[in-house]
């Protein structure tokens, strides 16, 4: 019961982690955004995590929420 708990309480996280990003730092005129190739690589986890671009995601939620749709669905056994 106690990891159904916190199972939920992870996507609860998650789903309110990705909210904000998507929607914190708006950059409208795409300044400094990565190329769809960039993004597509980040989504399928082909970069290593220090890549720059893993940031600049961070920092801009047009990217961020494309790089989102890039992902391919995962279950909720992974993290």
């Amino acid at each position: 019961m106690a990891d159904d708990r916190r199972s939920a309480d992870d996507r609860k996280f998650k789903d309110d982690l990705d909210e904000l990003l998507s929607r914190a730092n708006p950059n409208p005129s795409r300044i400094g955004c990565l190329t769809r190739d960039s993004l597509l690589a980040l989504a399928a986890r082909a970069q290593p995590l220090g890549d720059p671009g893993y940031e600049h995601l961070l920092k801009c939620s047009e990217c961020y929420r494309e790089f989102r749709r890039f992902q391919p669905v995962r279950g909720d056994q992974e993290s």
